[in-house]
């Protein structure tokens, strides 16, 4: 399934040359032939396709890093490591990919099957701790090699150096995206060994991988450079830029640095103000393009109030998320071009808008008879809590059973949405007898917290953003879905664990048939609905800003900056 990305601010997670026939070669840091791209968020330092999480961290990743797959600028699926596209049993069970000879990882040691081998067993680690156990859940020998005594992941073959074969258990619909875009990681770099992968995910800050650029210098203050790759061998006219910079930048200055010179590249924005005053400076140009992501509300469902479903429907009818976007996405000033492309708007579902096949329900264009949208509405809330049991005491706050409907409200530093939204939902709230007490802390912080059971006691709300890296639904499974044990999966944040959701969902991704696969998803997207453990916010264009110097920068919704630089030119 798609491996998804956590942005800051506008999430919450966000958010991309040579001579010909040879390296890419380096030259030094010529500041003419440097694109510095700023970002608002701290990188976190985890490298690795196997275990990152925030999407400043992917664009590292997709610098450093190849796939067997890759998407192109139009999100079709293309070959990369790979020599071609796969070939499919008829079955739909075993995928059989021919990999590219001549390859190198920036150590200079050739990339093979046994690879692509080694990446995809420590994900079936019994000790892996990553996210990405989905990633190879299906594949034939998983739970013999994660949960008994096998020592080999039988499922993936490697019948000589360049060739991959992948079985799986069962059909799915997103296969070959889940196959396909995992980075692959060298099988030298560390002495693994079943049952430990220690060294591996302690050194996730020292990545060597196969792609066209290698991290020169990292610091989680400031950012992080990279430079060509000199095993890396381009296609003539390809990876032409020597140097990125990735520079972490306020939020309040930003734009001027932009303006200014000082960072050629300002990647996903969706600020009106920026945008509007960026599109009127003759210096500055843009792409836009469908945000492949949501803003939204997560709900603790497990602990505190919020386990309590009827509070996470009040407090959605409470959010009133029309006037957030309106209020938001107004242009102050903004070319006639840029104030003809609406901004933002409010998703129906928290589920990826640039699905193939469910994305119109989330944007609204197609419409679920069953599905609840929480449309604003005090008197609903009111309603729906007077009917739990949820009774207004002496100061106005109501109660249940001797708790307080009082939500813990973990929210991130310098985060322009929160800006907006805190104050809207502190008075709404308010309003239907709960009281809000935020807690603020930095982006990574917010992310360690949510992702740890220990720390469930210590919120009871966040807001993020999730952007989607492939044009699938079956991120849904991770979202709302559990694991093979039936635990709720690593990026369930809420945590919630429905049997009636956990059917659709499986039903909706085991299968080859795009139309079974749909009438299960709908039935997903609507029970989740109802149960309501996150309520998406808004949806946006977005916006890469960029110096007229730039030039050949093509980005979509699937196919960000940094799987972008392939054309990249700067004057």
């Amino acid at each position: 399934m798609n491996k998804r990305k956590w942005l800051a601010g506008l999430s919450s997670v966000a958010m991309a040359a040579t001579l010909v026939g040879c390296s890419g070669g380096n030259s030094g840091t010529s500041a003419a032939n440097t694109l510095t791209v700023g970002i608002y968020e701290e990188l976190n330092g985890v490298f690795s396709p196997m275990y990152y999480e925030s999407a400043y961290d992917g664009d590292v990743i997709n610098l450093v890093y190849q796939a067997l797959l890759k998407y192109d600028v139009n999100d079709e699926l293309q070959p990369e490591l790979a020599t071609e596209m796969p070939e499919v049993s008829a079955d739909g069970l075993t995928y059989t990919f021919k990999l590219k000879e001549g390859v190198k990882f920036s150590d200079g040691t050739p990339l093979t099957s046994s690879d692509v081998k080694y990446t995809f067993t420590v994900m079936a680690d019994p000790s892996y701790t990553g996210r990405m156990s989905n990633v190879v859940s299906n594949v034939v020998g998983y739970e013999e090699y994660h949960n008994g005594d096998a020592e080999e992941l039988v499922g993936v073959e490697t019948p000589d150096d360049y060739t991959v074969v992948i079985k799986t258990k069962s059909a799915q619909i997103d296969a070959l995206n889940n196959f396909g875009t995992m980075g692959i990681c060298s099988d030298e770099q560390f002495d693994y060994v079943k049952g430990d992968t220690t060294e591996i995910e302690s050194n996730t800050d020292q990545p060597i991988g196969s792609g066209p650029y290698v991290l020169k210098t990292y610091d989680k203050a400031t950012g992080a450079s990279l430079t060509r790759s000199e095993t890396f061998e381009a296609e003539e006219g390809q990876y032409s830029v020597e140097n990125i910079i990735i520079k972490k930048t306020d939020t309040s200055t930003e734009y001027d640095e932009l303006a200014n010179g000082n960072v050629d590249l300002l990647p996903n924005m969706m600020e009106q103000n920026k945008v509007g005053t960026a599109s009127l400076n003759e210096n500055l140009t843009f792409n836009h393009y469908t945000r492949a992501g949501v803003g939204y509300l997560a709900f603790n469902t497990v602990e505190g109030p919020t386990a309590d479903v009827a509070v996470r429907q009040a407090l959605s009818y409470a959010t009133d998320r029309q006037s957030f976007v309106d209020s938001f996405y107004a242009y102050d000033e903004a070319s006639d071009e840029v104030k003809d492309i609406p901004l933002g708007y409010v998703p129906q579902a928290y589920w990826n808008p640039v699905s193939n096949t469910m994305g119109d329900y989330v944007t609204g264009e197609k419409e679920i008879a069953g599905l609840t949208t929480y449309e604003y509405d005090l008197e609903k809330a009111k309603q729906v809590l007077d009917q739990a049991g949820w009774v207004v005491g002496a100061d106005g706050i109501r109660e249940k059973d001797g708790q307080k409907l009082t939500i813990k409200f973990a929210a991130t530093e310098e985060n322009s949405v929160l800006e907006t939204l805190i104050p809207m939902i502190t008075k709404s709230w308010k309003e239907i007898g709960v009281e809000l007490k935020q807690t603020t802390v930095d982006f990574n912080t917010l992310i360690s917290m949510i992702a740890d059971d220990s720390q469930l006691s210590d919120w009871n709300a966040f807001f993020l953003a999730t952007g989607y890296t492939g044009v699938a639904d079956t991120d849904a499974n991770i979202n709302y879905g559990v694991t093979a044990d039936g635990k709720p999966d690593p990026n369930n944040y809420a945590r919630i664990n429905d049997a009636t959701l956990n059917d659709a969902l499986n039903k909706g991704y085991n299968t080859a048939d795009a139309a079974v696969s749909e009438e299960n998803y709908l039935i997903a997207m609507e029970r989740s609905s109802e149960l309501v453990p996150y309520l998406p916010l808004y949806g946006n264009e977005y916006f890469d800003l960029y110096n007229v110097r730039v030039k050949g920068l093509e980005t979509s919704p699937v196919h960000t900056w940094s799987q972008a630089m392939d054309k990249v030119t700067l004057e």
